[in-house]
């Protein structure tokens, strides 16, 4: 080792020794003390208010908190994935369902197409409309009329239903009603936060309920207009076969030998033709019946709901105690640093006003 290395080793050995503070305890604390002491004089000169501000933010908080929060439960379905080979064609048809309720929709998991659907109105009408046993009303109300919405009077007679259902049905999808899919799983959680604990039930059954009849009614229909279809194509295809066999059987009377004439063989030919390809197209056409009646079985999606809502023991919420403590936290931060800071705070404005006007 030369001697330029063992120079610089005491040189960093000294260094190092710089940022160690070697002092006694008690003489670094009266030093932390001697810096903060003028911050905390100037907090003890301000005590009054801000023993005072504390006080009121105090009692504004407990008011708000015990008479203004009300309390409200929180109820959850959670719905499972479709599985199985069948779920490529069924997907497709539920991104149609979804095109007809107003929502686009690429390719993804039948929960994530429920998901979207949840938020249409085509869903959320009979939810909305259906009545509902409450502890505020003696009779089942709807939900318009248990958040006890006002018609807008400037409105036409025809638009203030139109409008009150809007309004409700923005709160909804806003806050009431959450959903989500867990991205690894696939499985959607449906939740309705309300006032009382049964109605967040009820709404969040109604709602799975409804989302369930929208896609079985749309489904049907779409089956049903493929059956009306090949029922009316299968009877013209019919009728068309019955006249061919007659202009056939009444050929074959009226013509006994047909051997001797060439002519007659043509026609008896053509006639024969004509038969054999309404005959094909008949039992294509029963083929496709029979496969339209299956796949309406088979392809029409079922919500594979774990467990119905049921009605929820503990309140969701407000949570008193810690929202008690966070008001108070910062009430005594924000004011503890606005009495500390607030000479140096007018300083810089006088400083700043000063320059100004230079």
């Amino acid at each position: 080792m030369n001697e330029n290395q063992n120079n610089q080793i005491p040189q960093q050995q000294n260094s190092y020794s710089d940022y160690e503070d070697n002092r006694p305890f008690e003489e670094r604390f009266k030093e932390t003390v001697t810096k903060w002491r003028p911050y905390l004089l100037r907090l003890w000169e301000a005590k009054w208010k801000f023993v005072i501000i504390n006080v009121m933010v105090l009692v504004l908080t407990l008011t708000n908190l015990l008479f203004f929060t009300h309390p409200y439960y929180k109820s959850t379905v959670t719905i499972l994935p479709d599985y199985g080979n069948k779920s490529g064609g069924m997907l497709s048809q539920l991104s149609g369902l979804a095109s007809l309720a107003g929502i686009s929709v690429g390719k993804g998991a039948s929960t994530e197409i429920y998901q979207n659907l949840l938020t249409s109105e085509s869903v959320i009408r009979p939810v909305v409309y259906a009545k509902y046993n409450t502890e505020e009303y003696d009779h089942p109300v709807n939900l318009i009329e248990y958040f006890k919405l006002e018609p807008d009077e400037s409105l036409p007679n025809k638009l203030q239903k139109r409008q009150m259902f809007l309004t409700l049905y923005n709160s909804l999808t806003k806050g009431i009603i959450s959903n989500d899919v867990e991205r690894m799983t696939k499985i959607l959680t449906v939740t309705a936060q309300m006032p009382e604990a049964q109605l967040s039930a009820d709404v969040v059954n109604n709602l799975v309920e409804s989302l369930n009849n929208y896609v079985l009614t749309q489904m049907k229909s779409f089956a049903s207009e493929q059956r009306k279809y090949l029922d009316k194509r299968i009877a013209q295809v019919k009728d068309s076969l019955k006249v061919g066999e007659n202009n056939l059987k009444n050929f074959r009377e009226q013509n006994r030998v047909v051997l001797q004439s060439p002519q007659l063989m043509l026609e008896q030919a053509r006639l024969a033709r004509t038969i054999t390809i309404i005959q094909t197209v008949y039992i294509e056409l029963m083929k496709h019946y029979e496969l339209v009646k299956l796949e309406e079985v088979r392809d029409t999606p079922i919500l594979n709901i774990r467990e119905l809502a049921k009605n929820p023991i503990k309140k969701a919420g407000p949570k008193r105690r810690l929202t008690f403590y966070l008001y108070m936290f910062f009430s005594i931060l924000l004011s503890g640093t606005f009495f500390i800071f607030f000479p140096n705070i007018k300083n810089y404005y006088k400083i700043i006003r000063t320059t100004n006007k230079v």
